[in-house]
């Protein structure tokens, strides 16, 4: 993954936390192992993280990765950290979406992976994006 491609998939799943408008203990603590992941400052991860509700300067454009499969994998991590709560709200769904789209996949992609998830979410354990790095 370059650099853009790395900020654009944290900065996505900063976006993707807010969508319900609460950011749950476990929904932080996997973002910041995904900011470790993709080697960002530990810092910078828990002030964006703490930020993100009341940050109206942040952009809020679906990320467009310079792969597909860029995107395919975080869109999986994406269902994934959705689902953390125990609950998959509606904005996240379209968040998630709307990721897709922007990447070139529709919405019968995203449902296909959301089935899988729901199927086997112990499965799940390894983020996709580590493919990448």
């Amino acid at each position: 993954m370059t650099l853009l491609d790395k900020s654009e998939c944290y900065r996505a799943f900063l976006l993707l936390i807010r969508q319900d408008r609460s950011i749950t203990t476990h929904e932080r603590e996997v973002l910041l192992k995904i900011g470790r992941l993709l080697d960002l400052d530990p810092r910078f991860s828990e002030t964006s993280i703490d930020d993100v509700l009341e940050n109206r300067f942040i952009n809020t454009e679906p990320p467009q990765f310079s792969r597909l499969e860029f995107a395919e994998s975080f869109l999986k991590d994406a269902i994934r950290i959705a689902s953390a709560d125990d609950q998959f709200h509606q904005s996240e769904f379209e968040w998630i979406l709307s990721v897709a789209v922007r990447n070139g996949l529709d919405k019968e992609w995203v449902e296909k992976e959301l089935q899988a998830f729901r199927k086997n979410p112990t499965d799940q354990q390894v983020f996709h994006i580590l493919k990448h790095l």
